[in-house]
C-alpha cells in the first residue's frame, strides 16, 4: 500500500520457538527502486504461523497468527490450541519504526477456530477470517472498528453464511470502505458481500 510492503513467513522457526513465524515491514522512499526492512515481528508461541496473512493500509499493519494458542496455555498440549490471533501495529513517523497497538480475538473464540487465517483493512476497519477447517465449522468473520486512531478496537460484527460448507467460510476476506467480502473455496467457491 503506497510505500510499505507486508511479507510473512508463517512456518519460520525462531531461536525459541518453532514455526512461530515471522512478519517483516519494508518501505521505499524512491518510488519503489529500493525496499528497506524497517520492522520485524516474531511469533511468541510454538506453532503460531505468524505471517500466515497479513494486510495493510496507509500507516496501519494487520498480521494473523492463525494457530496462536490461548495465552493461557503455556507451553504444554492445551484444549485452547489453534485458536488464533491478529496483531495490528501502526507507524506514526512515516514508517520509520512500527508498534503493536492491538492483539485481536474473537468474543467467542474456541480451539482450532483459525482466527486470523485471512485480514484485510481499510481505513478503522479490520476483518478477520475464521475457517475453521480442522474440526468441521462453517467458518466466520470477525470485524473490528477502532474509533480512537488505532489506541483500541472492538469487535462490531460477526459475519457467517447459512449455506457454507464446513471448513468453508472466511478462507480469505477484503474490504473497501463499507463492503466486505468474505470468501469460500470450497466446491465451485464462492464469495459473499456484506
Amino acid at each position: 500500500d503506497g510505500n510499505t510492503v507486508v511479507v510473512g513467513n508463517p512456518t519460520r522457526d525462531t531461536n525459541i520457538y518453532n514455526e512461530a513465524g515471522i512478519a517483516y515491514i519494508f518501505r521505499t522512499a524512491d518510488e519503489g527502486a529500493t525496499y528497506a526492512q524497517v520492522a520485524m515481528y516474531t511469533g511468541s508461541k510454538d506453532y503460531a504461523k505468524l505471517g500466515y496473512s497479513v494486510a495493510v493500509d496507509g500507516d496501519t499493519v494487520v498480521v494473523g497468527a492463525r494457530e496462536e494458542k490461548d495465552s493461557s496455555c503455556g507451553s504444554g498440549p492445551c484444549l485452547l490450541a489453534g485458536i488464533g490471533k491478529a496483531y495490528v501495529f501502526r507507524t506514526t513517523n512515516g514508517g520509520v519504526t512500527y508498534g503493536q497497538v492491538a492483539k485481536l480475538t474473537a468474543a467467542d473464540a474456541a480451539a482450532e477456530d483459525d482466527f486470523g487465517r485471512s485480514v484485510a483493512i481499510s481505513g478503522d476497519s479490520v476483518v478477520v477470517g475464521a475457517h475453521q477447517w480442522s474440526i468441521g465449522g462453517t467458518g466466520m468473520a470477525y470485524v473490528f472498528q477502532t474509533s480512537d486512531g488505532s489506541a483500541t478496537y472492538e469487535q462490531v460484527a460477526k459475519l457467517t453464511a447459512s449455506d457454507a460448507a464446513a471448513g468453508d467460510f472466511g478462507g480469505s476476506v477484503a474490504i473497501a470502505g463499507s463492503t466486505i467480502v468474505v470468501g469460500a473455496y470450497s466446491g465451485s467457491g464462492s464469495a459473499y458481500v456484506f
